[in-house]
Protein backbone atom coordinates (compact mmCIF):
# COMPACT_ATOMS: atom_id res chain seq x y z
CA UNK A 1 0.00 0.00 0.00
CA UNK A 2 1.27 3.46 -0.85
CA UNK A 3 1.14 5.33 2.50
CA UNK A 4 1.72 8.73 0.88
CA UNK A 5 -1.47 8.37 -1.15
CA UNK A 6 -3.75 7.39 1.74
CA UNK A 7 -2.18 8.85 4.89
CA UNK A 8 -0.32 12.06 4.02
CA UNK A 9 -1.09 15.56 2.79
CA UNK A 10 1.18 17.24 0.28
CA UNK A 11 3.23 18.87 3.03
CA UNK A 12 3.43 19.42 6.77
CA UNK A 13 1.96 22.90 6.27
CA UNK A 14 -1.03 21.37 4.47
CA UNK A 15 -1.55 18.95 7.38
CA UNK A 16 -1.39 21.80 9.90
CA UNK A 17 -3.88 23.85 7.87
CA UNK A 18 -6.26 20.88 7.62
CA UNK A 19 -6.12 20.38 11.39
CA UNK A 20 -6.78 24.07 12.00
CA UNK A 21 -9.77 24.02 9.64
CA UNK A 22 -11.19 20.98 11.45
CA UNK A 23 -10.82 22.71 14.83
CA UNK A 24 -12.84 25.66 13.51
CA UNK A 25 -15.68 23.45 12.27
CA UNK A 26 -19.10 23.96 13.92
CA UNK A 27 -19.83 21.81 16.96
CA UNK A 28 -22.54 19.90 15.04
CA UNK A 29 -19.84 18.55 12.76
CA UNK A 30 -17.76 17.27 15.66
CA UNK A 31 -18.73 13.65 15.15
CA UNK A 32 -18.20 13.79 11.40
CA UNK A 33 -14.75 15.38 11.51
CA UNK A 34 -13.55 12.93 14.13
CA UNK A 35 -14.77 9.94 12.13
CA UNK A 36 -11.92 7.99 10.60
CA UNK A 37 -11.83 7.56 6.88
CA UNK A 38 -12.35 3.91 5.91
CA UNK A 39 -9.43 2.06 4.39
CA UNK A 40 -9.62 -0.49 1.61
CA UNK A 41 -6.46 -2.53 1.15
CA UNK A 42 -5.32 -3.27 -2.40
CA UNK A 43 -5.41 -6.79 -3.79
CA UNK A 44 -2.62 -8.95 -2.41
CA UNK A 45 0.44 -9.48 -4.58
CA UNK A 46 1.55 -12.68 -2.84
CA UNK A 47 0.06 -15.20 -0.44
CA UNK A 48 2.05 -17.32 2.01
CA UNK A 49 1.25 -20.54 3.82
CA UNK A 50 3.21 -22.83 6.14
CA UNK A 51 3.91 -26.33 4.84
CA UNK A 52 3.71 -27.99 8.23
CA UNK A 53 0.29 -29.35 9.13
CA UNK A 54 -1.60 -26.78 11.17
CA UNK A 55 1.39 -24.42 11.29
CA UNK A 56 1.28 -20.68 10.73
CA UNK A 57 3.78 -18.11 9.49
CA UNK A 58 4.05 -15.92 12.56
CA UNK A 59 7.19 -13.84 11.93
CA UNK A 60 7.76 -11.33 9.13
CA UNK A 61 10.60 -8.80 8.99
CA UNK A 62 12.03 -6.38 6.43
CA UNK A 63 15.53 -7.40 5.31
CA UNK A 64 17.35 -4.25 4.21
CA UNK A 65 20.61 -4.87 2.35
CA UNK A 66 23.36 -2.36 1.65
CA UNK A 67 23.40 -2.99 -2.09
CA UNK A 68 20.84 -0.36 -3.06
CA UNK A 69 17.44 1.15 -2.38
CA UNK A 70 15.93 -0.88 -5.19
CA UNK A 71 15.99 -3.89 -2.87
CA UNK A 72 14.25 -2.33 0.11
CA UNK A 73 11.23 -4.61 -0.31
CA UNK A 74 12.75 -7.91 0.80
CA UNK A 75 10.84 -9.76 3.49
CA UNK A 76 12.12 -12.67 5.57
CA UNK A 77 9.46 -14.85 7.13
CA UNK A 78 9.39 -18.07 9.13
CA UNK A 79 7.07 -20.20 11.21
CA UNK A 80 7.37 -20.95 14.89
CA UNK A 81 8.82 -24.31 13.82
CA UNK A 82 11.69 -22.60 11.99
CA UNK A 83 10.80 -22.96 8.29
CA UNK A 84 12.08 -19.80 6.59
CA UNK A 85 11.82 -18.01 3.25
CA UNK A 86 12.62 -14.68 1.62
CA UNK A 87 10.26 -12.79 -0.68
CA UNK A 88 11.55 -9.91 -2.81
CA UNK A 89 8.48 -7.73 -3.24
CA UNK A 90 10.19 -5.46 -5.76
CA UNK A 91 11.29 -8.25 -8.09
CA UNK A 92 8.47 -10.68 -7.19
CA UNK A 93 11.01 -13.42 -6.49
CA UNK A 94 10.97 -16.03 -3.77
CA UNK A 95 13.98 -17.75 -2.17
CA UNK A 96 13.94 -20.59 0.31
CA UNK A 97 16.12 -20.09 3.39
CA UNK A 98 16.03 -23.56 4.85
CA UNK A 99 15.25 -24.10 8.52
CA UNK A 100 16.56 -22.25 11.54
CA UNK A 101 18.88 -24.21 13.80
CA UNK A 102 16.20 -23.95 16.48
CA UNK A 103 12.65 -22.52 16.48
CA UNK A 104 12.45 -18.98 17.85
CA UNK A 105 8.86 -18.99 19.04
CA UNK A 106 6.30 -16.28 18.37
CA UNK A 107 7.38 -12.73 17.47
CA UNK A 108 11.11 -13.02 18.17
CA UNK A 109 13.47 -10.06 17.96
CA UNK A 110 14.49 -9.58 14.31
CA UNK A 111 17.09 -6.97 13.36
CA UNK A 112 18.69 -6.37 9.98
CA UNK A 113 22.13 -4.78 10.07
CA UNK A 114 25.66 -5.09 8.74
CA UNK A 115 28.32 -6.25 11.23
CA UNK A 116 30.52 -3.47 9.88
CA UNK A 117 29.82 -0.62 7.40
CA UNK A 118 32.52 -2.03 5.09
CA UNK A 119 30.33 -5.04 4.30
CA UNK A 120 28.03 -4.79 1.29
CA UNK A 121 25.26 -7.01 2.65
CA UNK A 122 23.24 -6.90 5.85
CA UNK A 123 22.61 -9.92 8.02
CA UNK A 124 19.49 -10.65 10.07
CA UNK A 125 19.85 -11.35 13.78
CA UNK A 126 17.05 -13.33 15.43
CA UNK A 127 16.68 -13.79 19.19
CA UNK A 128 13.90 -15.64 21.00
CA UNK A 129 11.64 -13.08 22.66
CA UNK A 130 11.84 -15.02 25.91
CA UNK A 131 15.24 -16.79 25.90
CA UNK A 132 15.32 -20.07 27.77
CA UNK A 133 17.87 -22.71 28.63
CA UNK A 134 17.51 -24.43 25.27
CA UNK A 135 21.12 -25.56 24.91
CA UNK A 136 22.17 -22.06 23.88
CA UNK A 137 20.17 -22.12 20.63
CA UNK A 138 18.02 -19.03 21.19
CA UNK A 139 20.11 -16.64 19.05
CA UNK A 140 21.26 -16.94 15.44
CA UNK A 141 22.02 -14.96 12.33
CA UNK A 142 20.95 -15.21 8.69
CA UNK A 143 24.01 -14.30 6.65
CA UNK A 144 25.24 -14.65 3.05
CA UNK A 145 27.86 -17.24 2.18
CA UNK A 146 31.11 -15.76 0.87
CA UNK A 147 30.63 -16.84 -2.77
CA UNK A 148 27.32 -15.94 -4.45
CA UNK A 149 25.79 -18.20 -7.07
CA UNK A 150 25.55 -16.79 -10.58
CA UNK A 151 22.00 -17.41 -11.77
CA UNK A 152 22.05 -15.44 -15.01
CA UNK A 153 24.04 -12.77 -16.81
CA UNK A 154 22.31 -9.98 -14.91
CA UNK A 155 21.31 -11.50 -11.57
CA UNK A 156 23.39 -12.64 -8.61
CA UNK A 157 21.63 -14.12 -5.59
CA UNK A 158 23.73 -15.05 -2.56
CA UNK A 159 23.42 -18.40 -0.85
CA UNK A 160 22.19 -17.94 2.69
CA UNK A 161 22.83 -19.82 5.90
CA UNK A 162 21.53 -19.75 9.44
CA UNK A 163 24.34 -19.78 12.01
CA UNK A 164 24.04 -20.05 15.79
CA UNK A 165 25.44 -17.19 17.88
CA UNK A 166 26.43 -17.07 21.56
CA UNK A 167 23.31 -16.71 23.73
CA UNK A 168 22.99 -13.98 26.36
CA UNK A 169 25.35 -14.98 29.18
CA UNK A 170 22.81 -14.77 31.99
CA UNK A 171 20.68 -17.65 30.70
CA UNK A 172 23.32 -20.11 32.00
CA UNK A 173 23.29 -18.67 35.52
CA UNK A 174 21.76 -20.81 38.29
CA UNK A 175 18.15 -19.99 39.02
CA UNK A 176 17.50 -18.22 35.71
CA UNK A 177 13.97 -18.57 34.40
CA UNK A 178 12.91 -17.55 30.85
CA UNK A 179 12.56 -13.77 30.88
CA UNK A 180 11.09 -11.60 28.07
CA UNK A 181 12.75 -8.80 26.16
CA UNK A 182 11.32 -5.34 26.87
CA UNK A 183 13.18 -3.26 24.25
CA UNK A 184 15.87 -3.54 21.60
CA UNK A 185 17.67 -1.48 18.98
CA UNK A 186 20.92 -1.13 17.03
CA UNK A 187 23.68 1.46 17.00
CA UNK A 188 26.98 2.00 15.22
CA UNK A 189 30.01 2.61 17.44
CA UNK A 190 31.43 5.97 16.46
CA UNK A 191 35.03 5.03 17.30
CA UNK A 192 35.35 1.93 15.12
CA UNK A 193 32.22 1.83 12.95
CA UNK A 194 31.15 -1.60 14.21
CA UNK A 195 27.47 -2.43 14.71
CA UNK A 196 26.04 -3.24 18.13
CA UNK A 197 22.68 -4.62 19.24
CA UNK A 198 21.25 -3.40 22.55
CA UNK A 199 18.66 -5.54 24.31
CA UNK A 200 16.81 -4.88 27.59
CA UNK A 201 15.25 -7.68 29.61
CA UNK A 202 12.64 -7.81 32.33
CA UNK A 203 13.06 -9.27 35.80
CA UNK A 204 15.87 -6.98 36.94
CA UNK A 205 18.31 -8.30 34.32
CA UNK A 206 18.85 -4.89 32.74
CA UNK A 207 20.45 -4.08 29.39
CA UNK A 208 23.07 -6.03 27.45
CA UNK A 209 24.89 -5.32 24.20
CA UNK A 210 25.93 -7.72 21.46
CA UNK A 211 28.96 -6.52 19.50
CA UNK A 212 28.99 -8.01 16.04
CA UNK A 213 32.56 -7.11 15.01
CA UNK A 214 35.83 -5.60 16.23
CA UNK A 215 38.67 -3.61 14.59
CA UNK A 216 41.37 -5.96 13.29
CA UNK A 217 44.41 -4.40 11.54
CA UNK A 218 45.67 -7.87 10.61
CA UNK A 219 42.59 -8.51 8.46
CA UNK A 220 42.45 -7.24 4.89
CA UNK A 221 38.99 -5.89 5.76
CA UNK A 222 40.27 -3.97 8.76
CA UNK A 223 37.78 -5.80 10.99
CA UNK A 224 36.79 -9.31 12.01
CA UNK A 225 33.79 -10.90 13.76
CA UNK A 226 33.62 -10.44 17.53
CA UNK A 227 30.11 -11.70 18.37
CA UNK A 228 30.37 -11.10 22.07
CA UNK A 229 27.83 -10.10 24.74
CA UNK A 230 28.57 -7.42 27.32
CA UNK A 231 26.72 -5.97 30.29
CA UNK A 232 25.59 -2.34 29.92
CA UNK A 233 23.64 -1.58 33.10
CA UNK A 234 20.84 -2.54 35.47
CA UNK A 235 18.52 -0.04 33.78
CA UNK A 236 16.33 -0.72 30.74
CA UNK A 237 15.96 1.14 27.47
CA UNK A 238 12.90 3.43 27.79
CA UNK A 239 11.09 1.80 24.85
CA UNK A 240 8.32 -0.70 24.37
CA UNK A 241 9.67 -3.16 21.81
CA UNK A 242 11.85 -2.00 18.96
CA UNK A 243 13.44 1.43 18.68
CA UNK A 244 14.78 2.72 15.35
CA UNK A 245 17.63 5.09 14.67
CA UNK A 246 16.62 8.01 12.45
CA UNK A 247 19.63 9.72 10.93
CA UNK A 248 17.79 12.95 10.08
CA UNK A 249 17.52 13.76 13.80
CA UNK A 250 20.37 11.61 15.19
CA UNK A 251 17.81 10.13 17.59
CA UNK A 252 16.22 6.76 18.29
CA UNK A 253 12.42 6.59 17.98
CA UNK A 254 9.97 4.11 19.43
CA UNK A 255 6.96 3.77 21.70
CA UNK A 256 7.43 4.73 25.33
CA UNK A 257 7.92 1.92 27.85
CA UNK A 258 5.72 3.75 30.34
CA UNK A 259 2.97 4.81 27.93
CA UNK A 260 3.06 2.59 24.83
CA UNK A 261 0.59 4.79 22.93
CA UNK A 262 3.07 7.68 23.00
CA UNK A 263 6.07 8.18 20.78
CA UNK A 264 9.42 8.51 22.45
CA UNK A 265 12.65 10.02 21.09
CA UNK A 266 15.94 9.27 22.84
CA UNK A 267 19.61 10.08 22.22
CA UNK A 268 21.61 6.86 22.65
CA UNK A 269 24.87 8.15 21.17
CA UNK A 270 26.60 8.25 24.57
CA UNK A 271 25.74 4.60 25.17
CA UNK A 272 27.03 3.68 21.73
CA UNK A 273 30.33 5.27 22.73
CA UNK A 274 30.37 3.34 25.99
CA UNK A 275 29.68 6.39 28.12
CA UNK A 276 27.15 7.36 30.74
CA UNK A 277 24.22 5.66 32.43
CA UNK A 278 20.58 5.29 31.44
CA UNK A 279 19.50 7.57 28.59
CA UNK A 280 17.22 10.55 29.09
CA UNK A 281 13.97 10.74 27.18
CA UNK A 282 14.33 13.92 25.15
CA UNK A 283 10.84 14.09 23.68
CA UNK A 284 7.55 12.29 24.17
CA UNK A 285 5.07 12.82 21.36
CA UNK A 286 1.41 13.51 21.71
CA UNK A 287 -0.88 10.76 22.93
CA UNK A 288 -2.16 9.23 19.72
CA UNK A 289 -5.20 7.49 21.18
CA UNK A 290 -8.19 8.66 19.21
CA UNK A 291 -11.23 10.20 20.96
CA UNK A 292 -14.24 7.96 20.90
CA UNK A 293 -17.11 7.03 23.20
CA UNK A 294 -16.00 3.40 23.05
CA UNK A 295 -13.06 2.20 25.09
CA UNK A 296 -10.33 1.14 22.68
CA UNK A 297 -7.68 -1.19 24.09
CA UNK A 298 -4.33 -1.17 22.21
CA UNK A 299 -3.41 -4.74 21.24
CA UNK A 300 -0.39 -4.21 19.01
CA UNK A 301 1.68 -1.22 17.85
CA UNK A 302 4.08 -0.80 14.94
CA UNK A 303 6.21 2.20 13.96
CA UNK A 304 7.38 2.25 10.34
CA UNK A 305 10.06 4.76 9.34
CA UNK A 306 9.30 6.06 5.83
CA UNK A 307 12.28 8.43 5.68
CA UNK A 308 12.42 12.24 5.45
CA UNK A 309 10.97 12.54 8.94
CA UNK A 310 7.75 10.70 8.04
CA UNK A 311 6.39 7.70 9.92
CA UNK A 312 3.46 5.34 9.72
CA UNK A 313 1.91 4.30 13.03
CA UNK A 314 -0.11 1.09 12.84
CA UNK A 315 -2.24 0.23 15.84
CA UNK A 316 -4.47 -2.75 16.39
CA UNK A 317 -7.33 -1.94 18.77
CA UNK A 318 -9.96 -4.01 20.52
CA UNK A 319 -13.30 -2.57 21.60
CA UNK A 320 -13.71 -3.55 25.22
CA UNK A 321 -17.47 -3.99 25.09
CA UNK A 322 -17.60 -6.23 22.01
CA UNK A 323 -14.04 -7.64 21.68
CA UNK A 324 -14.13 -6.48 18.05
CA UNK A 325 -10.68 -5.73 16.63
CA UNK A 326 -9.69 -3.27 13.93
CA UNK A 327 -6.60 -1.40 12.71
CA UNK A 328 -5.92 2.33 12.68
CA UNK A 329 -3.14 3.64 10.42
CA UNK A 330 -1.82 7.15 11.04
CA UNK A 331 0.65 9.20 9.04
CA UNK A 332 2.79 11.59 11.08
CA UNK A 333 5.75 13.84 10.37
CA UNK A 334 8.50 14.96 12.72
CA UNK A 335 9.84 18.51 12.48
CA UNK A 336 13.07 19.52 14.19
CA UNK A 337 13.13 22.50 16.53
CA UNK A 338 15.73 25.22 16.72
CA UNK A 339 19.33 24.37 15.89
CA UNK A 340 20.43 24.83 19.52
CA UNK A 341 18.06 22.23 20.98
CA UNK A 342 16.66 18.79 20.19
CA UNK A 343 12.98 19.60 20.49
CA UNK A 344 10.59 17.96 18.06
CA UNK A 345 7.17 18.82 16.76
CA UNK A 346 4.79 16.03 15.78
CA UNK A 347 2.56 16.89 12.81
CA UNK A 348 -0.37 14.54 12.40
CA UNK A 349 -1.47 13.97 8.80
CA UNK A 350 -4.34 11.52 8.13
CA UNK A 351 -5.88 8.55 9.93
CA UNK A 352 -7.62 5.58 8.36
CA UNK A 353 -9.52 2.70 9.94
CA UNK A 354 -9.49 -0.83 8.56
CA UNK A 355 -12.25 -3.11 9.85
CA UNK A 356 -11.08 -6.69 9.70
CA UNK A 357 -14.14 -8.67 8.69
CA UNK A 358 -12.83 -12.06 7.60
CA UNK A 359 -9.21 -10.91 7.61
CA UNK A 360 -6.94 -9.27 10.16
CA UNK A 361 -3.69 -7.30 10.08
CA UNK A 362 -0.89 -8.89 12.05
CA UNK A 363 2.19 -7.23 10.53
CA UNK A 364 2.91 -3.82 9.01
CA UNK A 365 6.39 -3.49 7.50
Amino acid sequence: MDPYKHLFYQSADAAIEAAAAADEAPAMEEGRRRRLQPLQLPHSQMNFAATDCGGILDTFAIFRPRCGEEEEGRIVYFSKFGEAGLYDGDKHLHHTLGVLNAPKGIRPMCLSMAPHPATNQDSMYVLNWCPGKDNGRCFEVLEPLPNPTQLSSNMVTPNWRWRLLPPPPFISQPGYIPTPITAYTTAVNGSNGCSTIYVSFNGGIGTYRFEAARPDPSSHLGWSPLEKWGYVGAWRLPFHGRAQYVSEFNLWFGFSEFSPSQLCAVDLSAIALGEGGPPTVLEVGQDLNLPDKEHWIPVHLELVNLGDGKFLIARIFEIEATSEQFAVLTGIEMLAGAADDQSLKVVKHKCARYDFGDDSINWVL
